[in-house]
């Protein structure tokens, strides 16, 4: 399993709902996803899963963190 984080801003056209369907499409697979961030700018999730998935992380939703490093 990887760790890895995704990232929407709030005020970007589609970018939450991006992620929401990114989501609700891999959930299943999902060890675990927590959500972060403050909600009114930004939404931000810490995903725990299967490496493969990371590259289906619409580009401009991939984040890094120091979460992912540890």
């Amino acid at each position: 399993m990887s760790r890895f984080s995704m990232m929407a801003r709030v005020d970007i056209p589609g970018e939450v709902a991006d992620a929401e369907a990114w989501i609700a499409r891999y959930r299943e697979s999902l060890t675990s996803i927590t959500e972060t961030g403050c909600g009114c700018c930004v939404r931000a999730w810490q995903i725990d899963g299967p490496q493969e998935l990371v590259d289906t992380i619409p580009l401009v939703l991939s984040a890094s963190t120091e979460w992912d490093r540890d």
